[in-house]
């Protein structure tokens, strides 16, 4: 449960994020509501924000930081949706479902967030009509993520196309050509992530590293050769051409 008698409350440390994310796209009444309901949290990195299954008592909006989002598959493997992005809410599709957490989350970094008590933040879309119409336009967010993650690890997939795949939508989301991708995720981590093995991740690394086509200095990666990623995934489109046309 939240407890309210330690930390103190920040005021207006959501009103940065504005701009960031469209839930926040909220008249300056409801901004201060929200303000006033949410208290801040600091989880260390490595540290569990929430776990799969579990009933929930309070959503979470990450203000800052980044924290690795998984569930479990039948078969007990683990499985990474993504990386929460700053200005999510974390828990918001179980809150209106009603049911327990769908995932776990745990800090990658030093991540601080503002948590709501349920039943706040649901009095709060009661209230104020344009914070339920947000919610809803971030839950569709939320499933636009998860079928890209279907896309991603979809069937007939190698592990060199869907580690392909990965890094220049990454290069995409983070800079210029040629410019470097900050990805601060272990081995195992990319490999729930893309749903192989984590030795697949480092020998999949390791060969686009020999070809010259990637360059990896700590947690910054340089693609060399985006032509060469992007054959690899036609590699992928050409067989599924071919077999349609069988």
């Amino acid at each position: 449960m939240l407890d309210v008698s330690g930390p103190i409350f920040y005021k207006h440390q959501l009103w940065g994020l504005q701009r960031q994310n469209s839930f926040f796209d909220l008249p300056e009444d409801a901004l201060i509501e929200l303000d006033r309901i949410s208290l801040s949290r600091t989880f260390a990195p490595g540290e569990r924000l929430f776990v799969e299954g579990e009933p929930i008592h309070e959503l979470m909006i990450v203000s800052e930081g980044a924290a690795a989002l998984t569930f479990s598959t039948p078969l007990g493997a683990v499985m990474m949706l993504g990386l929460s992005e700053r200005g999510e809410v974390l828990g918001l599709s179980s809150a209106l479902s009603g049911h327990g957490h769908e995932m776990a989350a745990d800090a990658l970094e030093t991540t601080r967030v503002s948590a709501i008590r349920l039943s706040d933040f649901l009095g709060f879309l009661e209230r104020f009509p344009s914070a339920a119409i947000n919610a809803g336009t971030q839950l569709s967010h939320k499933v636009n993520r998860a079928y890209d993650k279907i896309r991603m690890i979809g069937p007939g997939l190698s592990v060199a196309q869907r580690l392909a795949g990965w890094l220049l939508r990454m290069q995409g989301n983070q800079s210029q050509q040629g410019g470097p991708i900050t990805i601060a995720l272990t081995h195992e981590r990319i490999a729930q992530l893309l749903g192989i093995s984590r030795e697949s991740v480092t020998r999949s690394l390791s060969d686009l590293r020999r070809r010259g086509a990637l360059e990896i200095r700590g947690i910054q990666y340089y693609i060399r050769d985006a032509e060469y990623l992007r054959s690899l995934i036609s590699q992928t489109e050409s067989t599924r051409t071919l077999r349609k046309a069988t």
